[in-house]
């Protein structure tokens, strides 16, 4: 069995390799060709415990992830993680992956999926609200998506978001990078714009008939009293787009407005008919997309990983 840690991954994948894990588990899912059940959650407090298990044709697995909000205050990563995968024809443990690595680069590109198939194809400025993990690998994989020339970083605490600037200045050479605690500013001055939080409240609050031609791409809210987006962002579209309609009753952000009546069932729309139905979308107006994540992404891209750590000679063999 290999262990596969942070810094194999790093070396194992990029960016359009990931993306292209993450369209292939749209088709897969499109196809209903797995076994994916809804995430489980175990709430003790504020604290979380997720398990996601799946089968697919190659492969199933099971991943574990801690989230530990206070974690924060003691200078430690809020989630912590750790994915086993198995052969799904003999059941076999092929390898234990970092599930933190793993998870924060597989929501990028969830991000970057988005971006690729909603945005304008010049949108020129990114901009991300927070500025925890999730923020540097959004910025790192949903960059290369659209010929950015301009990534704004926001956070209520500004050192952080300088911290996350210095990581991504010697990565993103091309791309002048801006951080401000002003998340109106700079939803009015980005094309593109990334909600990585973990809010009980919306993230922003601008007059969204001011808006034009942005995509709203929502990832951090992962439970139902979570909410990155201001419910007047509803009035402007008559689709949102989910990686999975679970998203309906996970998450705040798609709970909260169907619960008022801003949106209906018939207006959720899976992503992985986007991929399928070949209909152009980046020309739209307006766009919004919901990740609550699922483990079917997990199983693709840790599968890619995998598979690459062979090929590359990467991890560590172990025998249990």
């Amino acid at each position: 069995m290999l262990i596969i840690s942070k810094e194999d991954i790093e070396k194992a994948v990029d960016s359009s390799e990931l993306v292209s894990a993450i369209e292939r588990a749209y088709i897969i899912q499109d196809k209903a060709s797995t076994n994916i059940p809804d995430r489980m959650h175990i709430d003790s407090d504020e604290n979380t415990l997720l398990l996601m298990p799946g089968f697919i044709d190659s492969v199933f697995g099971t991943k574990l992830v801690s989230l530990f909000p206070e974690n924060a205050k003691e200078n430690k990563p809020v989630l912590y993680g750790v994915m086993v995968l198995n052969d799904a024809q003999t059941g076999e443990p092929l390898a234990i992956i970092n599930g933190s690595k793993l998870t924060a680069m597989r929501t990028a590109a969830v991000g970057a999926t988005a971006v690729k198939y909603l945005s304008p194809f010049m949108a020129q400025t990114l901009g991300i609200i927070g500025a925890g993990v999730q923020a540097y690998h959004q910025a790192l994989i949903v960059s290369a998506q659209r010929p950015f020339r301009k990534l704004i970083i926001c956070d209520k605490n500004l050192s952080k978001a300088e911290v996350i600037k210095e990581e991504l200045e010697s990565k993103l050479e091309n791309i002048s990078i801006e951080v401000t605690n002003d998340s109106n500013q700079l939803v009015m001055d980005s094309d593109v714009i990334v909600t990585a939080t973990s809010s009980n409240k919306p993230v922003f609050d601008v007059d969204i008939e001011k808006l034009n031609n942005k995509t709203f791409v929502g990832i951090g809210s992962y439970k139902p009293d979570m909410q990155e987006f201001p419910l007047s962002l509803y009035n402007a579209v008559d689709k949102v787009y989910v990686d999975t309609l679970h998203a309906k009753k996970e998450c705040g952000d798609i709970k909260i407005p169907l619960k008022k009546g801003l949106i209906e069932d018939s207006n959720i729309i899976p992503f992985s008919s986007v991929l399928t139905s070949g209909e152009l979308l980046n020309e739209a107006p307006f766009s919004i997309f919901k990740s609550v994540g699922m483990s079917l992404f997990d199983l693709t891209v840790a599968e890619l990983i995998y598979n690459n750590a062979k090929e590359k000679g990467l991890g560590t063999e172990v025998n249990i």
